[in-house]
């Protein structure tokens, strides 16, 4: 069979059904876009695998109730000391020297929060069938007023976007305002308190995505100042640089071990304005410290994979974040099994099936492409159907 056909005719014919396949289905290929670091990529990879783990596990365990020798209660608080502080640092890093355009991160960041509440409230009604009833105007008003509720990270990063605009206009009249602003601007977004009332009528401070906002603000900042002074980084010798990651890594797993043991961590903990941070200092310095050695961590193990098939898995994983990041809470819920094999499962649909669902049905139009995945379509795209592009959350 297929005697009289050369092997290298064979083998590019294949290569060219699968190009073709790939372009169709608007699949991203590392090399691809100009100016994209693998390493980086490689790290927002690492970060939304994480994202989708620690929901896994949630989906699995009954994490309130669950005890502190339970491995899937010490997995979860492990990764949610560091995680999102990582995802979020990242986001700031990648947005130096780009153009920020309100427009642009709408669209990109709030449309597809919007669009996603009711599917979300669809599934909950429809599908789950929940003891209570699931009312949309009630899901639409929770999920905006208190994002934590749905893809909050998506209005958190649009906030953070909102005052990065203010430190660009100043840093360039004067290079070092970019940092001062930064510290202003985290001291007064802290210094808003939990509510006001006025004339008997309280308003809360910390809807909208603010309190998030207030915690992660200090990531975006510092990944943005990382990248302002990359240079300078990476005149460290590649040996020192990778002795400091793994010290502080090593400082990471033993403080997380000792801290885990004595109950003090405590990730899901947001300060709510500066009178928290003064009155337990202790706690949410411990918070920002794990969380910045975390990262830490994280950096080392991606250095460690230097350039082969594992770093180039990850970056490939980091260019489809958005894909993954919007579909991945509904698609666990598919997970069955219990304990470690619930994990598991949940991982592999919140990966595999969110990706499926971007690639074969999402990204084949442009409307939907725009709506659910932020991805600003181009005039040719809407005259004519063609792969959305492979942008990721940050740009």
């Amino acid at each position: 069979m297929n005697d009289n056909v050369p092997a290298g005719r064979m083998i590019g014919a294949s290569r060219s059904w699968f190009d073709r396949g790939v372009t169709y289905l608007g699949i991203p290929r590392l090399g691809q876009a100009p100016g994209r670091d693998l390493g980086v990529d490689a790290l927002r990879g690492f970060a939304i695998l994480l994202v989708v783990l620690g929901h896994s596990i949630s989906n699995a365990e009954n994490l309130m109730i669950a005890q502190a020798a339970n491995p899937r209660f010490y997995l979860s608080n492990f990764l949610y000391t560091f995680h999102m502080p990582l995802f979020i640092l990242i986001s700031g890093y990648v947005l130096f020297g780009k153009r920020i355009k309100v427009s642009d991160r709408a669209i990109r960041l709030l449309v597809p929060f919007l669009a996603w509440i009711p599917v979300t409230w669809f599934v909950n009604r429809y599908i789950h069938h929940f003891p209570w009833p699931v009312r949309f105007g009630t899901t639409l008003k929770d999920t905006i007023l208190q994002p934590g509720a749905g893809l909050w990270f998506l209005p958190t990063l649009f906030l953070c976007s909102m005052l990065l605009i203010p430190v660009i206009y100043l840093e360039k009249r004067r290079n070092w305002l970019g940092g001062v602003s930064f510290l202003v601007i985290f001291i007064a977004v802290n210094v808003l308190p939990a509510g006001v009332t006025i004339f008997h009528q309280h308003f809360n401070l910390m809807d909208m995505g603010i309190m998030q906002v207030k915690y992660f603000f200090a990531f975006f900042a510092v990944g943005y100042l990382a990248a302002k002074h990359r240079v300078k980084i990476e005149q460290l010798r590649r040996e020192r640089a990778n002795l400091i990651l793994a010290t502080l890594s090593v400082l990471f797993i033993t403080l997380f071990a000792l801290l885990y043991y004595y109950g003090h961590i405590k990730p899901y903990t947001f300060p709510f304005s500066l009178t928290d941070l003064y009155n337990t200092p202790l706690a949410y310095f411990l918070r920002y410290l794990m969380a910045f050695l975390g990262i830490a961590f994280s950096i080392a193990l991606i250095r460690s994979l230097k350039s082969g098939r594992a770093l180039k898995a990850f970056a490939w994983v980091g260019l489809v974040t958005m894909d993954i990041y919007v579909a991945h809470g509904l698609m666990i819920q598919l997970a069955f099994g219990s304990g470690w094999v619930k994990v598991l499962t949940g991982f592999v649909l919140g990966v595999v099936l969110s990706l499926a669902l971007s690639f074969l049905v999402l990204r084949q139009w442009w409307v939907t492409a725009a709506l659910f995945l932020g991805i600003k379509p181009k005039a040719d795209e809407i005259r004519a159907r063609e792969p959305a592009s492979s942008l990721d959350m940050d740009e």
